[in-house]
């Protein structure tokens, strides 16, 4: 007996040290087999922070765990965490670890994952982490390690995040738990899943269709998993207090997919329907009370091969729907729908969408509408209709509005529509049938902390053709705008989003974009997920599909720190460009003429501007402190007074923002001013203190002069003149955006009796300016200026240069008058011959007409050559001058 113990002892003893010993044994063999699988096969990075085994946790199996997993992107989608998992627990049959067959897996547990789904505007998605076939080395590594034999899978507290930046879709879920069991390995098996999700949300196109969701899946599917067939039973799938039953079975065969399901609820309450409408689920839903009944239902039946479809159809029904807010004196009552989506059983060209019936009565107003639509393939055929009367200030009598919030005014539409898709494209509009009107009247809407929006009266009529919008007032905030005008192709801009083409006629007393900019939700604002990153500010995009002229008469705009007044010429908005036409224009205090265009069409995140505009009686000062370019560009604006009047040629990038890239900026022009006033310049304190002449910190100009080019984000001007005082000064050089100058000044300053000419340069910044003088300049021009006095004494001009100027004008003149009396003489002679043939017939006379050409060409020749020859002995001059 005591041997027995002993030995079952001793046994004890050494599984224990196995157990103990033998994963640090493996730990080492195991990670390098999953990093090596998975470097094989995935084109992302795969990390984790430690790989544990363990021989007892799950003994007689096998555990290994990985901690602090993480799947991050490469290329387009760097950065992005696809994966990340707190843990991940594998279940290995023990005896599989000491075999060559593989490891044979039997349970996957993933703690605490979070996922990111990512899809680009292009298609791209971040999931597609698997190497091409192509990728893989030519020499393949040995079958995979791993042999699947799951019984049981799990997910707990998961994090869900899916974004399409194609349809600018979205959504999310967190926790969202799975637990499916069953044998994968064995031929047939009843796989039992159970899944749930809470606080999902769901947007489409910037729309919440589901808040604060929850769903539970609870299915047991009979797998037979060597025929690939899978038969549905005591399936439900429940969203929010909705239930779903399904029941059928799929069979998958290659590349088609045979099937025949059912799905379907009936009897369901209409409160329970509006549960999943976030607009009713968070506002007081708890006192809501509803009527009347939903049901729908869902079957398809054949296969799902390449293009073929199965027959199918989806049908649901609301009757006698109805809802009341217990705090609110009326309901809305008398909700109908009914809608049904079918195909046959063939192509996705035979399915039929028809809404028959949709109406509701809110508080004594009624809305009706239908649509229908089929051949949505080939050549989409529909027909719509929308008739009702809405009084919205009856609104807060059914619905409980956030407080501040209040809506007026009466909406009433009586609008028909049919045809097809392919006479919309050919422009055959007569082939279809519009009609209708539309009409708004006193409609009202205030916000917290925004504006309030109110249209006096909008009223549209629409044919096939054209629809007409006979009048539009709208104010918002202090803005007012009114309008009208004719749009044409408005039913393809409508259905299909094609060119909508028109011309407008836009009025406006006062327009404040800086009250309407600043009530439009920000990046960090608004009500978007705090998982959600923010979108990025982005610059306004003009679109690509409108086609549209507008003839504009704005008495005052405020843009910034500008004010602009009395706008009056022709925008037009086509191709994703902004184009101004002949745009006059009250800014600065002057008057201003425009035409230019501002397009997104090559990027939408970087606008590029271009200008060409003529300025005329504009204020220096207004300038400066309503222009942030001119302040950095500048600065010296804001201490001239005075005004100018401006040509200008301008081409920049402008950023999210709408500030110009002054980096990427182009500019030429030339400023006049017929008086300027400048004084308490840094530089031009220094410059008077370097040459001893107080005369010159102060600039009184007139009928000035400036040509000058923006480029690299430096302003350059051409030299030009100044006077300061009784001091002529020539000004030419650059300013740059670090506020540094670059400038080259000659000042002429008086000496003796004559003026002397010093060189100055004038470098550093405008707040901190450095002078240096060009001594050596200086002493050349006073040199000069005592030969001049030595020459005006010998040949009574003030210079050589003007002595020799006189010369070659003389010779000049002399060359010219001579060449004259050639070619007179030659005209002369012409006229004789022409004159002596005319009795001798038509053909005489226009030989002795060509005879005569020549002679007066050969005169010009000559005449040319005495010019030339004047011009030789003008160049020698000027060398015995030099």
């Amino acid at each position: 007996m005591k041997k027995n113990v002993k030995i079952a002892v001793i046994a004890v003893v050494v599984i224990l040290a196995i157990a103990l010993i033998a994963p640090a044994a493996l730990r080492g063999k195991i990670a390098d087999i999953v990093k090596r699988e998975a470097n094989a096969m995935l084109a992302a990075r795969l990390d984790f922070e430690k790989l544990d085994i363990s021989l007892l946790r799950h003994f007689p199996n096998a555990s290994v765990e990985l901690k602090g997993l993480t799947l991050v992107g490469v290329d387009r989608f760097e950065g992005d965490t696809i994966v990340a998992a707190r843990r991940i627990s594998v279940v290995v049959n023990l005896m599989s670890l000491f075999g060559d067959s593989g490891f044979e897996v039997t349970k996957v547990i993933l703690a605490s994952p979070a996922v990111h789904a990512h899809k680009l505007a292009d298609g791209a998605v971040s999931w597609d982490v698997m190497k091409p076939a192509e990728e893989v080395p030519a020499e393949e590594p040995a079958p995979s390690s791993f042999r699947l034999s799951v019984r049981d899978f799990r997910i707990s507290d998961a994090a869900i995040r899916y974004e399409d930046d194609s349809t600018n879709m979205r959504f999310s879920t967190v926790p969202l738990s799975l637990r499916l069991r069953g044998n994968m390995s064995a031929d047939r098996t009843d796989l039992d899943l159970r899944l749930t999700a809470a606080a999902m949300r769901f947007v489409s196109g910037g729309i919440p269709l589901l808040s604060d969701a929850e769903a539970e899946l609870v299915a047991v599917i009979d797998a037979d998993l060597a025929n690939n067939r899978f038969t549905f039973s005591r399936n439900t799938l429940r969203l929010n207090a909705i239930s779903v039953g399904l029941d059928g079975w799929v069979e998958l065969d290659g590349d088609a997919v045979a099937m025949d399901l059912k799905a379907g609820c009936d009897k369901v309450q209409f409160k329970d329907v509006l549960s999943l409408i976030p607009a009713f689920y968070t506002r007081e839903f708890k006192n809501l009370t509803a009527g009347g009944e939903l049901s729908m239902e869902l079957w398809a039946r054949g296969e799902m091969r390449g293009p073929a479809l199965p027959a199918f159809e989806l049908k649901t029904e609301v009757r006698n729907g109805s809802f009341q807010y217990s705090s609110l004196p009326k309901a809305v009552t008398d909700i109908n729908i009914a809608a049904r989506v079918s195909n046959p059983g063939s192509v996705m060209d035979k399915t039929v969408v028809d809404l028959s019936k949709f109406g509701l009565r809110m508080a004594g107003n009624s809305v009706a509408a239908t649509f229908y639509a089929t051949n949505l393939v080939s050549d989409p055929v529909f027909r719509a209709s929308a008739d009702g009367r809405v009084d919205l200030g009856a609104v807060k009598e059914v619905y409980p509005l956030e407080k501040g919030v209040d809506l007026g005014g009466l909406i009433t539409a009586d609008l028909k529509l049919s045809g097809r898709m392919s006479d919309i494209e050919k422009n055959r509009y007569e082939r279809l049938g519009a009609q209708g009107t539309f009409v708004v009247e006193g409609v009202g809407l205030t916000l917290p902390n925004l504006p309030a929006v109110r249209i006096r009266r909008a009223a549209a009529t629409v044919t096939p053709a054209a629809m007409t919008l006979g009048e539009f007032g709208l104010t918002v905030g202090r803005s007012d705008l009114s309008a009208n005008g004719q749009l044409t192709g408005y039913i393809g801009y409508l259905l299909r989003d094609d060119v909508l083409s028109g011309r407008l006629y836009v009025k406006s007393e006062l327009l404040d974009l800086n009250e309407i900019m600043d009530a439009m939700p920000s990046a960090e604002g608004g009500a978007a997920d705090e998982e959600a990153p923010a979108e990025p500010v982005r610059a306004i995009e003009v679109p690509r599909n409108l086609n549209l002229s507008l003839n504009t008469d704005l008495r005052k705009v405020l843009f910034e720190k500008m004010t602009i007044g009395d706008i009056s010429g022709e925008m037009r908005v086509a191709g994703g460009a902004l184009s101004l036409e002949r745009l006059a224009m009250g800014v600065f205090g002057g008057r201003a003429t425009a035409s230019g265009s501002y397009s997104t069409a090559a990027d939408p995140a970087r606008p590029v501007l271009k200008l060409d505009a003529a300025v005329s009686g504009a204020s220096f000062r207004k300038t400066f402190e309503e222009l942030e370019m001119v302040q950095q560009l500048v600065p010296i604006f804001a201490k001239t007074g005075g005004d100018y009047s401006l040509s200008l040629d301008l081409g920049t990038s402008l950023d999210a923002a709408m500030s110009p890239d002054l980096r990427s900026l182009n500019a030429a022009g030339e400023i006049k001013s017929a008086n300027i006033h400048v004084q308490n310049i840094e530089a031009f304190d220094a410059l008077a203190k370097a040459l001893g002449n107080d005369d010159l910190r102060k600039i009184e100009a007139r009928d000035v002069a400036i040509r000058f080019s923006i480029k690299d984000g430096r302003i350059t001007t051409q030299p030009f003149d100044l006077k300061m005082g009784g001091v002529n000064i020539n000004l030419a050089g650059s300013t740059g955006l670090d506020q540094t100058i670059d400038y080259k000044a000659k000042v002429a300053v008086p000496g003796g009796k004559t003026l002397q000419s010093v060189g100055v340069n004038i470098g550093g910044t405008f707040s901190s300016p450095k002078i240096t003088l060009g001594i050596r300049e200086a002493a050349e021009e006073a040199v000069k200026n005592v030969v001049d006095e030595q020459i005006q004494k010998l040949t009574g001009s003030e210079s050589l240069s003007e002595e020799i100027a006189k010369q070659a004008e003389n010779l000049r003149a002399e060359a010219k008058r001579a060449g004259e009396k050639l070619i007179a003489a030659a005209q002369e002679q012409r006229a004789k011959l022409v004159e002596a043939a005319a009795s001798k017939g038509a053909l005489a006379r226009i030989a002795a007409e060509k005879g005569g050409d020549k002679l007066v060409q050969e005169a010009e020749k000559q005449a040319a050559n005495l010019e030339a020859e004047a011009e030789l002995q003008i160049e020698k001059l000027t060398s015995k001058k030099e």
